[in-house]
């Protein structure tokens, strides 16, 4: 049934397209021509395309002896990424383009964009670019630096230390990607962020060989967003004194970071820090007293996605009714959880959200979820249970969604019990029954209530606890 309304949706998707530019697809103002092994902009018809704003032409062949006077004028938003550019040309001023991507290209140097004066979004990244004066020319960025409000930067072979045009032009950029560096890059010089230090809002340094946090972080005094990702710092490379003049920090991502301890860190950063990202890292368990560090803290969103965890952090649930009060999303997916037990997230008043899914997870005690008031939608995907678990029935919000796809849940008469919570509170549950083949809700709408003696007293009591 799920994979008919996966083709459903492609089929509308596709359908709602018109064809246009000969080999490209027109929809919502967007010219989507990607992976169509081109080797030139493909020629539009200016009333196929009038009003169109965004073309994709993502992963073909397109050279650097591309047409670029094919490009519609109204382009704002241009997507040139994977393919074959060495040089790149602009073939008149272009009042329009803002948003320019020519990322995973053969670019040697930051091509001049002078004709580009409205741009303020360039991503360059997985070029061979040198990052010195001749891969990053001074002249570029001093024009560049009119505009510019975002830039993204990197490769694995040449980017070998931070460009210095970067640091002393670009007074306006609001966001910065660094992904992908040499071995060598092993540090950011304390004045790298000097020109734009007081306006940057968003920071992502991703896939480097950084055997630390860079102390220059702690200059960001306006920094929204820190992700620091794919960097293998270990514990010992989360330096507290990185992070101290991060005031106005409200989200941190330190995934797939060789973490084995959780950050101490995070004890330090300011009340308005409302996401806290540590996917991906070897995490095992989190100690009792580990919690301790966000204790009345103002987290919302934690994630702990792949981290090995095989229980729930006993310290999520605190008799006293203090820890992690304010949080509303936690995803322990794809981790080695076997079984909730009754105090697991217990008390959690203000949760909305939580995925286990993706866990070995077998056995959810019928205690589990009492006083979640808030739960809005559980995902128990891809997980082993082969009930509904009972435990649901604890949480008395109406219309709670329950995912329960990719699972081998038993379709049988005892969901009897279940079916009439599910009824009253106007559950809803998304997945398939292992035994016939039909859909949970289904069978819990039609073929429950067919059951013998439904509506006696053959069924076992709803209140059995474990």
């Amino acid at each position: 049934m799920l994979s008919f309304f996966v083709f459903l949706g492609l089929y509308l998707s596709t359908a709602l397209a018109s064809p246009c530019c000969s080999v490209c697809d027109c929809e919502s103002n967007v010219i989507k021509c990607e992976s169509k092994a081109l080797d030139d902009i493909p020629l539009c018809a200016p009333a196929d395309v009038n009003g169109y704003t965004e073309m994709r032409l993502a992963n073909n062949m397109i050279p650097s002896s591309l047409t670029f006077s094919r490009i519609p004028d109204t382009i704002k938003v241009l997507d040139l990424s994977n393919n074959t550019l060495s040089t790149f040309n602009v073939d008149k001023v272009r009042y329009s383009l803002e948003t320019l991507d020519l990322s995973g290209n053969e670019l040697r140097r930051v091509p001049t964009l002078d004709k580009l004066p409205s741009l303020h979004d360039l991503d360059i990244t997985s070029n061979p670019i040198p990052s010195t004066s001749a891969g990053f020319p001074d002249a570029i960025f001093r024009q560049l630096g009119t505009n510019l409000t975002a830039l993204h930067i990197g490769h694995p072979q040449t980017f070998m230390t931070f460009p210095h045009t970067i640091s002393t032009h670009l007074p306006k950029l609001e966001t910065l990607e660094i992904n992908g560096a040499h071995p060598a890059f092993s540090n950011l010089p304390p004045t790298a962020f000097r020109a734009f230090e007081l306006v940057l809002h968003y920071l992502y340094i991703r896939n480097t060989h950084l055997y630390a946090v860079p102390l220059t972080l702690r200059r960001l005094r306006n920094l929204r967003e820190l992700y620091f990702e794919g960097n293998p710092i270990h514990d010992y490379g989360l330096l507290p004194e990185a992070f101290s003049g991060l005031n106005s920090l409200e989200l941190l991502s330190l995934k797939n970071d060789s973490l084995t301890t959780f950050p101490a860190i995070v004890n330090n950063l300011s009340d308005k820090l409302k996401t806290l990202i540590l996917d991906d890292n070897m995490l095992l368990f989190i100690r009792e007293n580990a919690l301790n560090m966000v204790n009345r803290s103002n987290i919302e969103k934690l994630s702990l996605r792949g981290c090995q965890l095989d229980r729930i952090p006993g310290a999520m649930a605190d008799d006293s009714g203090t820890y992690l009060q304010g949080l509303k999303v936690l995803d322990l997916s794809n981790n080695k959880i076997q079984s909730i037990d009754r105090n697991d997230l217990h008390d959690l008043q203000s949760l909305q959200s939580v995925s286990f899914s993706q866990n070995p997870l077998a056995y959810v005690s019928t205690l589990a979820f009492k006083n979640l008031e808030r739960l809005a939608f559980i995902d128990f995907s891809s997980t082993s249970l082969k009930v509904i678990p009972m435990a649901l029935t604890n949480i008395n919000r109406h219309g709670l969604d329950i995912d329960l796809r990719n699972t081998d849940v038993e379709c049988v008469c005892e969901l009897a019990c279940f079916e009439k919570y599910y009824r009253l509170h106007g559950f809803k549950v998304h997945g398939d029954c292992e035994t016939v083949s039909v859909s949970l809700s289904s069978y819990l709408n039609t073929t429950v209530p067919a059951c013998p003696n439904y509506l006696g007293t053959q069924f076992p009591t709803c209140k059995t606890v474990n």
